[in-house]
């Protein structure tokens, strides 16, 4: 073998190693989740598993995405959107209770920068 032929052999061989590592990372990634759990950490408290890969925090909109998601799962969990219309006043203000807090649990747990950000904007806007 020459040593074109025996460099271009390791470059090819060094590629498909990489394009490998690079696909089993990926796969790391898409497979994190988080659970949102209501505000009482009973063993069987009731909770919602939200999907996300790394790549959803690259951009604000995409971060904004993954905390709609999250305020979603929140909100069934605790028993705002469960189609309930019936609730007293101080009902509702504790399922509102249990969701913030569900919500700044999940968070805090991704820790994630961008994250915090838009939960910190969100809870400005609402207070």
């Amino acid at each position: 073998m020459t040593r074109l032929n025996s460099a271009l052999v390791l470059r090819r061989t060094s590629e498909r190693l990489s394009a490998g590592a690079a696909a089993i990372a990926l796969t790391v990634c898409m497979l994190l989740t988080v659970n949102v759990r209501a505000a009482d950490l009973a063993a069987n408290a009731p909770a919602i598993t939200v999907h996300y890969s790394d790549f959803a925090f690259a951009t604000r909109e995409e971060t904004a995405a993954v905390y709609r998601k999250l305020k979603t799962a929140a909100r069934r969990v605790c028993g705002l959107d469960d189609g309930s219309t019936k609730m007293t006043l101080n009902e509702r203000t504790r399922a509102q209770e249990c969701v913030d807090e569900a919500l700044t649990d999940a968070v805090r747990r991704i820790n994630r920068a961008m994250l915090t950000s838009v939960h910190d904007a969100s809870a400005r806007k609402v207070g």
